[in-house]
């Protein structure tokens, strides 16, 4: 049903703007996130707050990432991403909620796949 990539970032790359461009430059009209390994930092996540509250937060430091998921899609020549990360720290509670932006922490893989709409819509 689609073509799985590996997308590998490096120490500080910024994760949103690499999977843009990768998207742009492998014609992913509509892709899925998958999974990845490694950590992240200096990242922003809409999560729920200490007291039931949606809230944006700021995270500076390293977490690793237990699970990420999303989808790419390309509308009007412009790549969008949503995004979905749990992560944690040692010795902290782990977090989840909708990634808005980050940096690699160490290498960070993520893996898209391509999905075909004309086979997933004859399906």
């Amino acid at each position: 049903m689609g073509t799985n990539y590996t997308v590998i970032l490096e120490e500080d790359e910024e994760i949103f703007p690499a999977l843009e461009k990768f998207s742009k430059e492998n014609e992913i009209t509509y892709g899925m996130i998958v999974s990845a390994k490694g950590a992240i930092k200096h990242f922003d996540i809409i999560s729920h707050g200490q007291r039931g509250t949606i809230e944006k937060v700021n995270y500076k430091r390293e977490f690793e990432v237990n699970a990420l998921s999303g989808k790419i899609d390309i509308k009007g020549g412009e790549v969008r991403l949503k995004m979905n990360a749990l992560v944690s720290s040692s010795g902290f509670t782990p977090i989840s909620g909708e990634l808005l932006n980050g940096k690699a922490a160490g290498s960070l893989q993520i893996i898209v796949r391509k999905v075909d709409m004309k086979k997933m819509i004859e399906a």
